[in-house]
């Protein structure tokens, strides 16, 4: 995810928290139906807000695997070399870990 995104969902997220606690203020001061219509409308929210979420997740995701492609294709040899790299310096570190 990019650092504008990563913004983007924090600020949704306490946008979010803001507004089921609203909602869960408000049910807190009623009673009966006042309340489950309170608990409802949090309900509403949240799914909203966890629909936007799993939609700008799937958008990066999809964007992200688009670009990874991309320079995989352009750079296949240096992609190689890149991969080959970070698994011996994986392989390094683990067993380093373990001495």
């Amino acid at each position: 995810m990019t650092h504008t995104t990563l913004k983007t969902l924090s600020r949704d997220l306490h946008d979010l928290a803001d507004e089921a606690t609203d909602h869960l203020k408000d049910a807190a001061r009623k009673t009966g139906s006042d309340a489950s219509d309170a608990v409802t409308r949090s309900t509403k929210a949240i799914t909203r807000a966890a629909d936007r979420l799993r939609d700008e997740a799937e958008s990066s995701a999809a964007t992200a695997r688009a670009q990874v492609s991309e320079t995989v294709r352009a750079y296949p040899v240096s992609t190689g070399a890149i991969i080959v790299a970070a698994l011996l310096a994986t392989f390094a570190l683990v067993r380093l870990s373990q001495s």
